[in-house]
């Protein structure tokens, strides 16, 4: 996706300086696209994190109660500690890509005024 964003927003730069109605609807349309992209990976960072709190707090209470004495114990609290770290690795990916979506998406809402010939992101 982040090549996808990239080269789009190359080819919209070049675009913008000749607008038109059709380079308008096809720009609405893939700014459309680029919004529900962000829209579903917001969802998913947001679940990737919530699992992430989830297991971190679990392993904190199994680390803390008596049930962790046992060897199934430590066991389970062994995952609980594995399935934090990587999850707390994903996330930090996730965000990252959510990150850049998020940027990409408003440089391209900006261009939508350029191409109606409204430059309100025009710097002075």
């Amino acid at each position: 996706m982040d090549k996808k964003l990239k080269c789009y927003l190359s080819y919209i730069d070049k675009a913008a300086k000749h607008p038109n109605k059709e380079l308008l609807n096809f720009h609405r349309d893939e700014l459309r696209q680029f919004q529900h992209e962000r829209f579903i990976h917001l969802i998913v960072t947001m679940f990737f994190a919530l699992f992430m709190v989830i297991f971190f707090i679990l392993f904190l209470v199994l680390g803390l109660s008596e049930l962790s004495n046992g060897p199934s114990g430590k066991l389970v609290l062994a995952c609980c500690g594995g399935l934090t770290i990587v999850l707390l690795i994903v996330t930090l990916f996730y965000v990252r890509h959510y990150y850049q979506l998020e940027n990409g998406t408003q440089k391209l809402e900006e261009y939508t005024s350029k191409l109606h010939g409204h430059d309100y992101y025009r710097k002075k």
